[in-house]
């Protein structure tokens, strides 16, 4: 993420993905916050960051706007987005990001090692459990998503855009002490 606090400033821009469904959303903007030698608050940046598009550009695609190593988070570091990269939680971690999935795209069976809190911005998702079960989720609604092996389904013409944080958790232990590995999706 940049650190030079340029404005972003485009009246009148609306986005493709407004008026035409199924073209994903523009680039997200950012604004952090952070402070100056003396403590005042301040504005560390504002800026735009692309959507990576690891399996094609009619897949899914990703923006990480902050990834921290450990928590607690140290406020004085600056927000670290990265670019090129799937969103994947730091062990001890955490992870803000977003997902834009267009629409009839589904995303493999994976278990992540983490607690992901999930918010549906725009568009619905379904998301379906190792166990066969789903449930649709709306723009407005929320998802915990506790590592289960789960998909993402967009039955929809319209392109659903998720933001999630991601903290890190420990493996999920049975009662026999099998522990339930992270699966991960490759590009």
């Amino acid at each position: 993420m940049s650190s030079d606090a340029s404005t972003i400033n485009a009246p009148g821009l609306v986005a493709l993905s407004a008026i035409v469904p199924g073209i994903p959303p523009a680039e997200p903007r950012v604004v952090a916050t952070s402070h100056a030698t003396d403590g005042t608050s301040i504005f560390s940046a504002d800026t735009t960051l692309p959507i990576f598009h690891p399996f094609g550009p009619a897949m899914s695609g990703f923006t990480v706007f902050d990834v921290k190593k450990s928590v607690p988070a140290n406020n004085q570091e600056a927000a670290q987005g990265w670019t090129g990269q799937l969103p994947r939680c730091p062990p001890g971690g955490v992870i803000f990001c977003i997902s834009d999935y267009p629409a009839g795209t589904a995303v493999p069976m994976h278990r992540t090692l983490s607690v992901d809190y999930c918010i549906v911005l725009t568009g619905e998702i379904v998301i379906r459990l190792d166990n066969g079960e789903e449930r649709t989720v709306c723009a407005g609604e929320f998802i915990i998503q506790g590592g289960a092996n789960h998909q993402w389904f967009n039955r929809t013409d319209q392109v659903c855009r998720m933001a999630f944080v991601m903290v890190s958790a420990a493996k999920v232990k049975l009662a026999d002490g099998t522990e339930l590995e992270e699966t991960v999706i490759k590009r």
